[in-house]
């Protein structure tokens, strides 16, 4: 930036109120240390992640052999026909002569208390079956839903996983950026430190060269003061200062 006439001479004033004689200064100039520094970036999983737990639908199917003719699916004969012959069955496999030789010689009512008996026993063990076999049907339907359950989660495990690795990805892909910006900076570091002195020498010049104008400046008004006295010996020109400018035609102190 050029120095005008105006800085000039408040230059000049103030080396002569500070009684010091013209020499060169410079400015030191501290130059800021850029540092960088790097986050790592940290990737947590939370532990707390909600999983909805969804229930499997389960369809009952119907028996499908309920109104079907078990002929008609291979079968010769099935306590569940309509069309089988119970009693029939019943004489020829399950009754002997010596069964009835054995109960004719028994009382009616012996008999009776003994068929309510078997009955009784084949209902409480019936009902003890299907107690088994609903509890296990229970249990299977728990843990198909368990299953259905934990194949969600490692599906949801499974997306976790891949963006994690992208994730590390990215930040690998981060990192190498940051090295060779890294890099360009120690390439640079130097360069801005010689442009760094190389402003501190042009300041020094400077300060010297606005030193040396000042010198110069004085020199010439006091050449042209002398040569005022010369010309004209009458006038009083002790009231002129060259820290002094002129205002509305007076001669005032520099600002």
């Amino acid at each position: 930036m050029a120095l005008s006439q105006r800085d000039l001479l408040r230059r000049i004033k103030q080396k002569e109120s500070n009684k010091v004689g013209a020499s060169s200064r410079t400015k030191d100039s501290s130059s800021k240390a850029i540092v960088l520094e790097s986050e790592q970036e940290t990737t947590q999983s939370d532990p707390k992640l909600k999983r909805k737990r969804v229930e499997p639908l389960i369809s009952e199917a119907s028996d499908s052999t309920d109104n079907i003719p078990l002929s008609a699916l291979g079968f010769k004969r099935s306590f569940w026909d309509d069309k089988f012959a119970h009693l029939a069955h019943g004489r020829a496999n399950n009754y002997f002569p010596v069964d009835d030789k054995l109960l004719s010689g028994r009382q009616l009512s012996s008999v009776q208390e003994g068929l309510l008996h078997n009955i009784h026993q084949v209902e409480a063990s019936s009902l003890f079956l299907m107690d088994r076999l609903e509890a296990s049907e229970r249990k299977e339907l728990k843990a198909a839903s368990d299953l259905a359950a934990a194949n969600k989660e490692i599906e949801q495990l499974r997306l976790d996983m891949e963006d994690f690795a992208k994730m590390k990805k990215t930040l690998e892909d981060t990192e190498a950026e940051l090295s060779i910006l890294r890099a360009e900076m120690d390439e640079l570091k130097p360069k801005a430190e010689g442009l760094s002195a190389q402003c501190q020498v042009l300041e020094g010049e400077k300060e010297e060269l606005t030193d040396q104008l000042c010198s110069t400046l004085k020199e010439g008004f006091q050449l042209a003061l002398d040569q005022v006295k010369i010309l004209h010996p009458d006038v009083d020109i002790s009231a002129a200062d060259i820290t002094k400018e002129i205002v509305d035609g007076q001669l005032v102190e520099l600002s």
